[in-house]
This record gives structure tokens, C-alpha cells and sequence, in this order.
């Protein structure tokens, strides 16, 4: 596959961008991006088995979310696959299989044909990290543990449910970025933060209506989130945004509100020297790819300005 001319404006705008952020999007698999990232008229499936390569040519496009490992385990052969055909720099942010974090009593489960294993530290130690480690090695970018809504009885004891996700982190192996997303803002609060702060783990901001706002769900000291993503549109579910949004080609909701969050995030993130990965949805203002590029504009000239006003040595 051929990737769309890099422009001039955009690796100026790529160039002013602090190598420790990492962009991307949730998937690479959209034939709206024709014309965008991709340089043809190619089918969604074509996109889906060849398109990385061709993605990760765009000089603002440093990161993906990489969904696929949420409904099934990966192997590492296919996974190391992906890492040979992006740069060095390039990072993944892997969803963890949803078995382990599909809670037996919530509404998923009751719908789903997988089986939960839910907090199984020895399933993701032994079959779900290792091959994302050994794959993708320095591109691994994070491995997220996406939680859907909770059953009713984690969400009545959040503090068991803290204190045992805070056991199943403790449990898994050491040197790798783990990242909670929430469902539930019961679970948010001071007991949580500090146990993420034990463990190493980050919370994952996400902008998702059932969750406050991103730059509210986490405020103790040093809890600036490591790993952001910008999911979906407050005013829409994921089925009306797909018809509404699709082909995504285009900003068809531009949410100016979250988009100043999350640079805002973005900006604390960075004046601490830690990196920092955004992963953008096309149900968050209709097309992902466009909604980065506007991230990017406005974190290089927010940053730009900041160390504009630093004293000169």
C-alpha cells in the first residue's frame, strides 16, 4: 500500500513536537482515510492486513491503539509483524484481552460469548503480556486494561475492587507501562490514585460520557495521566456516531472543549519529561486522523509559547 505525499506544513508541524508525545489513532482500518493517510481507493480489509506501513509514514502519526488484542490474544509472530513495518520510535498501545477485565455479574458478561477471567493475573502473565513484550519490545508503548461498567457489587465496594485490581498489577511482570481505563467514576478517588501510585500503573483519561470530565478523573500530586484517549462525542452513543460520522473523513463535531483538555494534559504531562500517548477515536469528532492533527497545532504552539517565556541562560 502507498501512503499519501508527506506535506510540507505537517512535518514542520511534526518537527515542533516534543519526541516523548506519541500520537495515533484507534485502529488503522478505515477506507475514509483515503486521500488522508492513504494514497489510493483501498478496500477496509486491504487497509487492515497491509495499512500500518503506510500510516506510520504520516509525520504526526507516531502511535496507534491497538484494538484487536481486546477480543482475542495475538500472537507473537503476528504482533512482530506490525513492529518490523513501523519506525523506532513508533509505540503501540495495546488493549489487554477484555476477559480479564469483564467483571462475571456486569452486563457484558451476560452478552458476551467470552468466557471472564476476570483479574486473572496468571492468564495475563503468562498468555497475554509476554507476547506483546517480546513483539513489540521498545515499541510498546503501554498495555491498557480497558474495564467495561462493573457489576453492582464492585460498584457498591469500590475500595475491594481498588485494593484487589491493585494486587492483580502487583502481580504482573515488571517493566512494562500498565494503564487503567474506567467505566465506573465510583472506582475514581484518592484510594485509587494511590494505588496506581504503588503499583507504577497510570490512570488512562478517557473522554467517554459516562466518565467526568478527562482532565477531572484523576488530581492527586504527580497522577498526571500517562496515556489519554479521546473515544467519543458527548452527545453520542458508539452506533449513532458511526452512521453519523462515517466515512470519517472529515470533522463533523469538532469538540473544542475536549480538545483544550486534553492538550491541557498533554502540556502538564510533558513539563514533567514523561511520555505521554494520545490515542483519538473517529467517534470523537468524526474522523481521528484530522482530530490528531488539531491536537498537534495546538500542543506545538501552547509549547512552543511556554518555552518562549523561559528565562535565557
Amino acid at each position: 500500500m502507498r501512503a499519501v505525499p508527506v506535506s510540507a506544513p505537517l512535518t514542520r508541524l511534526a518537527r515542533r513536537l516534543p519526541e516523548n508525545l506519541k500520537l495515533g489513532t484507534s485502529s488503522w482500518s478505515f477506507s475514509g482515510w483515503n486521500g488522508i493517510v492513504y494514497a489510493g481507493s483501498y478496500k477496509t480489509p486491504i487497509i487492515a492486513r497491509h495499512g500500518l506501513a503506510a500510516y506510520a509514514q504520516h509525520p504526526l502519526l507516531t502511535g496507534v491503539g491497538l484494538d484487536r488484542t481486546f477480543y482475542d490474544p495475538i500472537g507473537k509472530d503476528e504482533l512482530a509483524e506490525y513492529a518490523a513495518v513501523v519506525p523506532e520510535g513508533f509505540r503501540f498501545v495495546c488493549k489487554a484481552f477484555t476477559a480479564l477485565t469483564t467483571d462475571p455479574e456486569s452486563a457484558r458478561a451476560a452478552r458476551s460469548e467470552i468466557e471472564p477471567a476476570f483479574l486473572d493475573a496468571s492468564l495475563a502473565s503468562n498468555k497475554v503480556i509476554p507476547p506483546l513484550v517480546e513483539a513489540f519490545g521498545p515499541k510498546l508503548g503501554a498495555v491498557l486494561f480497558q474495564f467495561s461498567p462493573l457489576g453492582a457489587a464492585n460498584v457498591r465496594a469500590p475500595q475491594a475492587f481498588v485494593d484487589r485490581l491493585g494486587g492483580f498489577l502487583n502481580s504482573l511482570p515488571k517493566g512494562v507501562d500498565y494503564a487503567i481505563e474506567l467505566r465506573n467514576p465510583e472506582i475514581l478517588g484518592a484510594s485509587y490514585e494511590a494505588m496506581l501510585k504503588s503499583t507504577g500503573a497510570t490512570h488512562c483519561a478517557n473522554v467517554h460520557p459516562r466518565m467526568p470530565p478527562v482532565d477531572q478523573q484523576v488530581t492527586g500530586s504527580g497522577s498526571t495521566p500517562r496515556v489519554l484517549r479521546w473515544m467519543l462525542h458527548p452527545t453520542q452513543d458508539y452506533a449513532s456516531a458511526a452512521v453519523k460520522y462515517a466515512p470519517f473523513d472529515r470533522l463533523v463535531d469538532p469538540d473544542l472543549t475536549n480538545r483544550e483538555r486534553i492538550v491541557k494534559l498533554i502540556l502538564e504531562a510533558l513539563k514533567l519529561k514523561r511520555d505521554i500517548h494520545v490515542v483519538a477515536a473517529n467517534n470523537a469528532e468524526g474522523s481521528a486522523v484530522l482530530t490528531v492533527i488539531e491536537i498537534a497545532k495546538a500542543v506545538a504552539d501552547a509549547h512552543q509559547a511556554d518555552a518562549s517565556s523561559l528565562p535565557k541562560p
